[in-house]
């Protein structure tokens, strides 16, 4: 009887034992179990924490390139637009007699203060426009001369410019005979008129008038009209015997009636006519006379 008690005491205690056992294996396994989930959720979060910040930087990088590329575009527009202003800034075409005689740029110089001044060059065409009578004078700031003439044609050249019907129609071209650039644009200060640009004055252009208008010596002032035809090479000697103008620009009778009976469009057909016919003939000796072979 003994031997089935203790054999149900041992019986009970080894049931308890396993039951305690397979509870805290199964909280042991509830636990282990719970584990994984946490560091999967864990790792996840991380994980989706990592891609945001990736998708941040990638938004912020893709935004630089975006704004880098419109800076570029922007540049590329503003030079494009430099490109076609510069381009639309081109020199005009330009032709004619006026051309002819002064090139394609004239210079003018306005002062600033008593110790600057500020020049400007003006397309020929444009700076002529409207001009009845051009004068051609030519001076140096060495010569005695010159320099007691010019106050005299300054003061001609406004006056006449005011007149009654005629007002800014007589404009003035300065041929410079200075000997330096500094003296020219010096001198150029006295004149309210416009110039030849200083290597032009002085080199082959400068060469040519002289020799067209067989200027002997300074001052000379030359006469022409719109069409670049002479009126008088004499204007230096007209002015101070006719200060009033009275008599300006002194045409000879024959140029005046032709002026008055064909308009001006005419006179510049009937020019362009005589240059071709001209030009013609000359090509034509050179040919007889083999001036044009080597």
């Amino acid at each position: 009887m003994r031997y089935y008690t203790l054999l149900l005491c041992l019986t009970v205690h080894i049931a308890c034992f396993l039951s305690e056992h397979i509870v805290i294996g199964q909280e042991t396994a509830t636990v282990t179990a719970a584990d994984p989930e946490s560091a999967t959720s864990a790792t996840t979060d991380e994980s989706s924490a990592h891609d945001e910040e990736q998708a941040t930087r990638s938004t912020k990088e893709e935004s630089s390139v975006t704004g880098q590329s419109q800076k570029d575009a922007a540049s590329s527009e503003s030079d494009d637009s430099k490109k076609e202003k510069l381009e639309t800034e081109e020199e005009p075409f330009q032709a004619g007699p006026l051309i002819d005689l002064f090139g394609p740029k004239l210079q003018s110089l306005k002062l600033v203060d008593e110790t600057s001044a500020q020049i400007s060059e003006q397309y020929t065409n444009e700076a002529l426009k409207g001009k009845n009578v051009i004068g051609i004078y030519f001076s140096a700031d060495w010569c005695g001369p010159c320099r007691q003439f010019t106050p005299e044609l300054v003061s001609f050249y406004q006056k006449m410019n005011k007149r009654r019907g005629q007002k800014d129609k007589f404009q003035i071209i300065w041929v410079s005979r200075c000997r330096d650039v500094n003296s020219h644009y010096q001198y150029f200060t006295h004149m309210p008129w416009l110039a030849l640009p200083p290597e032009e004055a002085t080199g082959a252009r400068g060469e040519m008038l002289s020799n067209k208008y067989k200027v002997k010596g300074i001052p000379t002032l030359v006469l022409v009209d719109d069409l670049g035809q002479t009126i008088t090479t004499d204007a230096r000697n007209k002015i101070p015997q006719d200060k009033a103008g009275i008599g300006f620009p002194w045409r000879n009778p024959l140029s005046q009636i032709y002026s008055i009976v064909f308009p001006r469009p005419l006179r510049m057909m009937v020019k362009l006519h005589l240059d071709a016919v001209r030009s013609k003939l000359v090509h034509k000796m050179k040919g007889l006379f083999g001036l044009g072979k080597k």
